[in-house]
C-alpha cells in the first residue's frame, strides 16, 4: 500500500496519525502520494494476532534508538559540569553563586522548551522540529568548546538547553501518539530508564575531564550523542514539512501562558541566587525579581482561566487533587534527586579531599542503584495502576529515611556510613521514579486532548522545573550559611573572603592545618543545612503521597 500526506483538521476530534505508522486509505484525504517510509513503528504495537506475529523492521527499531539517544544526551548535558562547577569557579575567578548558573541555565531552558516543541509539535511534522532540536544542541555544544569566560558558556548552555529539552520533550512525544495505550507505561520507564544511563555517565565523565584533561571535553565528548542523533533521525523520522500549515492552530496555541510559565519562576529564581550573596535579602535588588515573578505566576493563574483559548495549564490539567498532588510530588522528586547530585560532590571536594573525578565517581551508588528498582517495578508492573501509590509511598518512606540521616554527615562520617545512605537513597529514587510513572501513564486520557496537555507532558514539566528550581534554592542556602560559619571563625580575612567566593578547593591552597580543619568544619555546617533542606523537601513529598490513595468501599 502507498503512503499519502494527511490532511490535518485543527479542529478534528479523530486521533492524530503516528508519524512513524501506516494509515489507511479510508481515513485520509488522497492529495500527493508520498514514496514508502517504511512500517508501522511495531515495537510499540500490540494490536492484532495478525500483526503481532510481524517482526520489527529496521526503521522501526531506528525509531527506538533515536529516542535512546536523544534521551541519554539531554541528561548527560544535565549532569556533565555537576563535579566540575568548584574548578569553573576557580577557573573563571567568578562568585560560586554565578558558577551554579551553568546547570541552572541549561534546566530553565529545558523546562520551558519542553511546551513550546510539544506545541509546534501540533502545527508541524514532528521530524523537522527534532532535527532542529537537535542542531540547537549541537550550536550550544560548539558555543560551550570554545568558551573562554562565564558569560560565553552561559550563552552555550542556554542554547544547548533550549535544543536539549526540546529534544527530550519529542520523545515522549513520540511514545504517546506511536504506541497504544496499555504499554505507555512501560516505553515511558524505558525512556526514564535510559536518562538514568546518561545521569550516570555525566558526573563521571565531567569530573575524570576536570581532573585530567580540561573541563572543555566532556562537551566535546557530547558530540558523539549529537552527531548520531543527527544520523539516525534522516533515517527514522520524515523530514519533509506539510505543504498545508494550519495557521490559525498556530495563532490559538498558549504561547502566551508558556512564556509566563518560564519567565515567573526564573524571575524567582534569579532573585534566590542573589540573596545574601551579591545583595543583601532586603535591598531592591534582590526582592525586585521575586516580587515580579510572583506577580508574574499570578497573571499566568488569572490568563489560563479566563483568556487562554487553548490553556497548557488551566483546570483541565489540574483537574483533580489527586492529579495536583502527583505532579506536586514529580516536582518535590526531581528537586530532592537533583539536590543530592548537585551538592554531594561538594561535600567530597571540600570535607573529604576528594578529587573531582572520584566524587562524580560517588554518585553512582545513587543513580546506579536507582536503575534497578526502577526497571522491575516500572517494567513488571507498568500495568498495575493500583500498585502505584503503594510504590509511591514506600519510594518517599526511604528517600526520606535516607536524607534525614544525611544531616549527620560531616567530615569524620566513614566510607561505609555514606555509601549505605547512598544506597538507600537511590533505592527510593527508583521507586519514585517507576511508581509515579505508572500513575501518569495509566490516568484516563481525555478525548481529542492535545499532547501538550497530556498527563505526560505537564509530568514532565513538573520534573524539569523541580530540578531547575533545587541548583538555585540549595546553592543560596549553603552559600548563605557557608558565610555565617565563616564570619565566626577567627581566620585571615582573604581567605575568609576567598573561600566565600569561590568555594576554594582546600587541597589546592596553602594554609595551616587549623585553618583547613576549620574551613572543612564551616563547609560541613552549611551543608548540612541543606540537607535538612533536602529531609524536609522528602517529608512534604511523602506527605503529598498521602492524597493519592483512594479509598475502597
Amino acid at each position: 500500500m502507498g503512503r499519502y500526506k494527511i490532511s490535518r483538521d485543527i479542529f478534528d476530534d479523530e486521533p492524530k496519525p503516528n508519524f512513524g505508522a501506516r494509515t489507511s486509505v479510508q481515513s485520509v484525504d488522497l492529495m500527493t502520494p508520498l514514496p514508502t517510509l517504511g512500517s508501522a513503528i511495531q515495537l510499540f504495537d500490540s494490536g492484532s494476532p495478525s500483526e503481532e506475529e510481524r517482526r520489527p523492521e529496521v526503521r522501526d527499531w531506528l525509531v527506538f534508538i533515536c529516542i535512546v539517544i536523544l534521551a541519554v544526551m539531554d541528561s548527560f548535558d544535565a549532569t556533565v559540569l555537576i563535579p566540575a562547577v568548584p574548578d569553573l569557579a576557580n577557573t573563571f575567578e567568578k562568585p560560586m553563586a554565578s558558577t551554579l548558573w551553568v546547570n541552572t541555565a541549561y534546566l530553565v531552558l529545558g523546562s520551558a522548551s519542553q511546551v513550546f516543541f510539544t506545541m509546534l509539535c501540533e502545527v508541524f511534522s514532528h521530524g523537522p522540529i527534532w532535527i532542529f532540536a537537535v542542531v540547537l544542541t549541537t550550536i550550544g555544544t560548539g558555543i560551550c568548546c570554545g568558551s573562554m569566560s562565564l558569560v560565553e558558556l552561559l550563552v552555550g548552555r542556554t542554547i544547548q538547553g533550549i535544543g536539549g529539552g526540546g529534544a527530550m520533550s519529542l520523545c515522549f512525544v513520540a511514545v504517546a501518539e506511536s504506541a497504544p495505550e496499555p504499554i505507555h507505561s512501560r516505553y515511558a520507564c524505558y525512556i526514564l530508564l535510559t536518562r538514568m544511563v546518561g545521569t550516570i555517565m555525566g558526573p563521571m565523565i565531567g569530573g575524570l575531564f576536570v581532573d585530567y584533561a580540561n573541563w572543555t571535553w566532556g562537551f566535546y565528548f557530547n558530540f558523539i550523542f549529537a552527531a548520531l542523533g543527527l544520523l539516525v533521525i534522516p533515517f527514522a523520522i520524515d523530514l519533509r514539512v506539510s505543504k498545508n500549515i494550519p495557521m490559525r492552530r498556530l495563532r490559538t496555541l498558549d504561547w502566551p501562558g508558556a512564556s509566563l510559565a518560564f519567565l515567573g519562576p526564573g524571575a524567582i529564581l534569579l532573585g534566590l541566587s542573589w540573596g545574601g550573596i551579591f545583595y543583601r535579602w532586603d535591598q531592591w535588588q534582590t526582592f525586585t525579581p521575586i516580587v515580579i515573578g510572583v506577580a508574574l505566576i499570578l497573571v499566568l493563574m488569572v490568563y489560563e482561566s479566563k483568556w487562554a483559548l487553548h490553556p497548557q495549564f488551566g483546570a483541565r490539567v489540574f483537574r483533580s487533587r489527586m492529579m495536583v498532588m502527583t505532579y506536586l510530588g514529580c516536582f518535590l522528586h526531581s528537586f530532592v534527586m537533583f539536590c543530592q547530585l548537585q551538592y554531594f560532590p561538594f561535600y567530597f571536594i571540600s570535607t573529604k579531599y576528594m578529587l573531582t573525578a572520584l566524587s562524580g565517581v560517588t554518585l553512582v551508588a545513587i543513580t546506579g542503584f536507582a536503575i534497578g528498582p526502577a526497571a522491575v517495578a516500572g517494567v513488571i508492573l507498568a500495568t498495575e495502576s493500583h500498585c502505584a501509590q503503594w510504590i509511591i509511598t514506600g519510594g518517599w518512606i526511604l528517600t526520606t529515611l535516607a536524607a534525614g540521616c544525611c544531616i549527620l554527615l560531616d567530615e569524620t562520617t566513614p566510607t561505609v556510613g555514606w555509601i549505605f545512605l547512598f544506597f538507600t537513597a537511590g533505592l527510593g529514587h527508583g521507586l519514585l521514579l517507576s511508581g509515579y510513572n505508572i500513575r501518569i501513564q495509566n490516568t484516563p486520557k481525555d478525548a481529542g486532548a492535545s499532547p501538550s496537555n497530556s498527563p505526560t507532558t505537564m509530568a514532565i514539566f513538573m520534573r524539569s522545573w523541580g530540578m531547575a528550581v533545587a541548583i538555585p534554592v540549595g546553592g543560596a542556602v549553603m552559600l548563605n550559611c557557608f558565610g555565617i560559619e565563616l564570619a565566626s571563625i577567627n581566620l585571615d580575612r582573604d581567605l575568609v573572603n576567598a573561600a566565600n567566593g569561590y568555594l576554594i578547593l582546600m587541597r589546592h591552597v596553602q594554609m595551616s592545618g587549623e585553618q583547613r580543619e576549620a574551613l572543612k568544619t564551616a563547609s560541613a555546617g552549611a551543608l548540612r543545612v541543606v540537607w535538612g533542606l533536602i529531609a524536609g523537601t522528602s517529608a512534604l513529598g511523602g506527605i503529598s503521597s498521602a492524597f493519592l490513595w483512594r479509598r475502597r468501599l
